[in-house]
């Protein structure tokens, strides 16, 4: 038995000699620990060849002291550059100038797409804003057809409040194109109740209406009649007799009360003498005291307007008989003469 510890004490210091290391020591205090196993197997166990235990004992005292020196040259070479390696020059004054350069060109095009792309969208919404009331005029009467106008171009405008808009458009369109009468004031109520705005909208939507009419006094009255009729509480909210810019509240009030009866007077005039107030009275807020007096009135004006006819037919045709006999008692018109 002492004679294989010698054995292998002598192997490994062998083997540890012929490999690089910065101490001697550091193999043969290795090659020891690793050995020890090894030893104390030989002892207990039976006399093993020779050539084993060296190759172990090689094996041993090689990987204990490879596996550290690797690894430590690998960290090593991890984050260190080369000798030859070039140090990195700094940025010139060129380079360092042309930075902030390219960023504000960056951002002004980026600015001028913005404003472009903004500019495009507003001119796509107010298309489709304009062509919503088009279609609403092209459909008016139509309930159904009027309600499927309002839900495809809601859609199409996309997200956001565009029932203000979408309303004004409307109104102006109806103020612009049909007459005034109570089909006119019934398809405003109509189109409120489909668009299904509330009061404040609606008023909201009346005064924008106003601001574009406000250079058309004709316009802006005909606005405020047909406002006050379909939905009385937003008119005055929107406080459109106060949008007037040349007439006071009392010069406003008298043309819109003339303006009630004389459109009153013309439902009435086509009917025959004796007949009953035409129906819409109560759609053009006038009460049956109002609606009898205005009927009286246009049928004694229509009387009057027939006697005043026939007493000028009469006239004319006593004229033209004088003028006759006149001619005729002339001496040149005589026969024989």
């Amino acid at each position: 038995r002492v004679q294989m510890i010698s054995i292998l004490l002598a192997s490994s210091t062998a083997s540890a000699a012929f490999l690089p290391s910065a101490s001697p020591t550091v193999p043969l205090e290795l090659s020891r620990q690793q050995s020890r196993p090894l030893l104390r197997m030989a002892a207990s166990d039976e006399p093993a060849p020779r050539v084993r235990v060296e190759l172990v004992a090689q094996r041993s005292a090689v990987g204990s002291l490879t596996a550290p020196q690797q690894q430590q040259e690998s960290e090593t070479a991890v984050g260190v550059p080369p000798p030859s390696a070039a140090v990195p020059e700094p940025p010139s004054l060129a380079q360092r100038a042309r930075t902030p350069f390219i960023g504000l060109t960056v951002l002004a095009t980026a600015a001028a797409v913005g404003i472009q792309s903004k500019r495009l969208y507003k001119q796509k919404v107010e298309q489709l804003l304009a062509d919503f009331a088009a279609t609403m005029m092209a459909y008016l009467g139509n309930d159904a057809e009027m309600a499927a106008t309002v839900r495809s171009f809601r859609q199409q405008l996309g997200p956001g409040s565009f029932r203000e808009r979408m309303f004004t458009k409307f109104v102006t369109a109806l103020v612009n194109d049909k007459p005034l009468g109570v089909p006119a004031i019934q398809q405003l109520k109509k189109t409120i109740e489909l668009m299904k705005l509330s009061e404040e909208v609606t008023a909201a939507g009346f005064a924008d209406a106003a601001v574009e009419l406000s250079k058309k006094p004709a316009m802006l009255g005909k606005l405020t009649f047909l406002a006050e009729r379909a939905a009385p509480a937003a008119a005055r909210s929107a406080e459109l007799r106060a949008k007037f810019p040349n007439w006071d509240a009392d010069t406003v009030g008298t043309l819109q009360r003339a303006m009630l009866e004389n459109l009153y007077r013309e439902m009435c005039h086509p009917l025959a003498d004796g007949s009953e107030p035409p129906a819409g009275g109560d759609v053009l807020l006038l009460s049956p005291a109002d609606c009898a007096r205005l009927m009286s009135e246009t049928q004694a004006a229509k009387k009057e307007a027939i006697r005043v006819a026939a007493e000028e037919e009469e006239e004319r045709q006593r004229k033209a008989l004088l003028e006759d006999a006149v001619k005729g008692s002339e001496p040149g018109d005589r026969p024989g003469e």
